[in-house]
């Protein structure tokens, strides 16, 4: 039962069970009939808790007296009575810290999450279950210390990049029914701290702050040799992050500047332009400066984070004007890495939830809000079409599938919702 310890279990409508565990997560398995009561999967579906609208319970305690004056009139009782019994029936249950399961049925799902808080959820529900993956010819005790995704430079399909250390790098692609991944070789006497790809070549900086490119092509997928960029442009300046876009690079040296580059080859293919534009950084207290910066596989966006793991993004870009007006720091969480697919933007937190920010369109950059999944990782990836693939706490390679249930309709299977 993937170790959880349920204090709730109960049958919901559609050959549904839900389990609430001993921490108040919520869980659940679809098919479940009398000729197989273990249910369609071999695994549970965990729903995130930030689905739910929270009600305080002093006003949910209102409502249930008014719901409840009709038994106390048939029971010739007070209703101020029923209320108290009621109460305290709640209050143990919170001194025990025990969550309690309240009830599943076709109208939604009702809990008390033993922190004081009453839970509802009427909508939809994305179940999150992250898959273990074992690449063919790689032992299941492989630990893996970073992956990153990338579109494929064939038409179809991305590109997991994988390391054990900043010594080795390996290429597997997703549409490989084998999963076997490739040995890429690094450049001689360098050790490799940083990587970002896009569809055509894999940039990476080595401690010295030092850039390499490798160039990809559908007929050598992986790249035949590295080639080390001329940055004399820059002077002293030390780069510690790189973010390859589709046609434009940007790059974040140590004393948080940012700078932008047109095109992801080691030659610039536009001569009449310097090869790095210099960027404003945002106006921050002094000692904060950014040291990461994130750009979307299709350049429309760019997002950044600071060393006091403040999330900003970059406002105004278009096709005009590529490398932006402004910055604008998002609230609501800090992040210790970042991500962007074609869709969204996935952050990793500094104790390793995730989290997906949502509302980003054109004229909104930044999005609305923030909204944290199921999972704790130890580095975070995720493809142009949002497939979700980490690293897990112990080192292993993980991906994240989703279930969507519906209370009215049937269940789709693996849906890419978030």
């Amino acid at each position: 039962m993937q170790g959880l310890e349920p204090v709730c279990i109960t049958l919901g409508d559609q050959q549904t069970i839900w389990i609430l565990d001993i921490h108040g997560n919520l869980w659940f398995r679809t098919g479940v009939v009398s000729k197989k009561p273990q249910g369609d999967d071999n695994h549970w579906w965990q729903v995130s808790i930030t689905d739910y609208v929270v009600f305080d319970q002093c006003s949910l305690f209102q409502t249930i007296i008014h719901a409840t004056q009709t038994v106390a009139t048939a029971a010739q009782a007070p209703v101020e009575k029923v209320a108290d019994k009621l109460r305290t029936t709640f209050w143990s249950q919170q001194l025990q810290c025990q969550p309690s399961l309240l009830a599943v049925n076709s109208s939604g799902v009702w809990i008390s999450s033993g922190k004081n808080e009453f839970h509802v959820a009427k909508g939809n529900l994305i179940g999150t279950y992250w898959n273990n993956v074992v690449p063919r010819g790689t032992a299941s005790a492989t630990k893996w210390a970073f992956v990153l995704a990338s579109a494929a430079p064939t038409k179809e399909g991305s590109f997991l990049w994988l390391s054990q250390s900043s010594k080795d790098l390996f290429c597997v692609g997703d549409q490989n029914p084998q999963f076997h991944p490739s040995t890429v070789q690094l450049p001689s006497d360098n050790e490799m701290v940083y990587y970002s790809a896009c569809r055509d070549a894999i940039w990476s900086l080595n401690r010295l702050g030092q850039v390499f490119i490798r160039t990809l092509s559908p007929n050598c997928p992986t790249g035949m040799h590295w080639t080390k960029l001329d940055l004399t442009q820059l002077g002293a300046v030390k780069l510690i992050s790189l973010a390859c876009g589709n046609q434009h690079i940007w790059a974040c040296d140590s004393c948080g500047g940012i700078y932008f580059r047109v095109g992801t080859q080691p030659l610039n293919p536009n001569l009449m332009l310097p090869a790095w534009i210099m960027i404003e950084p945002p106006i921050q207290a002094a000692g904060v400066h950014l040291i990461r910066v994130y750009s979307s596989p299709n350049d429309q966006s760019l997002w950044a984070i600071d060393n006091k793991w403040n999330v900003h993004v970059r406002t105004g870009i278009t096709e005009e004007m590529p490398v932006g007006t402004d910055w604008d720091q998002v609230p609501g969480l800090q992040a210790s890495e970042l991500v962007i697919s074609m869709k969204t933007v996935w952050v990793r937190c500094p104790n390793g939830d995730v989290a997906r920010r949502f509302g980003i369109i054109d004229k909104n950059p930044a999005g609305d809000y923030w909204k944290k999944i199921p999972g704790n990782v130890s580095c975070l990836a995720v493809t142009p079409l949002d497939e979700l693939w980490a690293i897990g706490s112990s080192g292993n390679l993980i991906h994240r599938l989703t279930k969507t249930f519906q209370h009215s309709h049937n269940m789709q299977k693996h849906s890419d919702a978030s």
